[in-house]
């Protein structure tokens, strides 16, 4: 098997401070605003804080998705290679990573 090196795969990074975003609708919501804008105030910093929420909860599903994809390369990696050295069950890999990452039996 040729053993060449892949390029490094990561997660880019937030380009949100999502702690900074919460301190300042903090700071907002404890300022002194007029009754007209109240509520529409009020409405957007509901709304912000569930956007920031759902950022948050998409990005750590984006990192365990990343995780569990880069898992089953490295299984497909080891398999092809278990192959090409004439191993017995090479597919092995494969379904101990695919039993792995869905926590579930695998059939044979």
């Amino acid at each position: 098997m040729n053993n060449q090196p892949y390029p490094a795969r990561h997660i880019p990074p937030l380009s949100i401070d999502r702690d900074e975003i919460s301190s300042r609708l903090r700071a907002l919501a404890r300022s002194d605003i007029c009754e007209r804008c109240e509520l529409p105030v009020s409405q957007a910093i509901t709304d912000i804080a569930r956007l920031l929420n759902q950022v948050s909860r998409l990005y750590a599903a984006l990192g365990k998705e990343h995780l569990r994809s880069a898992n089953l390369e490295a299984a497909i990696r080891a398999a092809l290679g278990a192959e090409s050295d004439g191993e017995a069950d090479p597919l092995g890999y494969l379904r101990d990573e695919i039993a792995g990452s869905t926590g579930g039996a695998h059939g044979a």
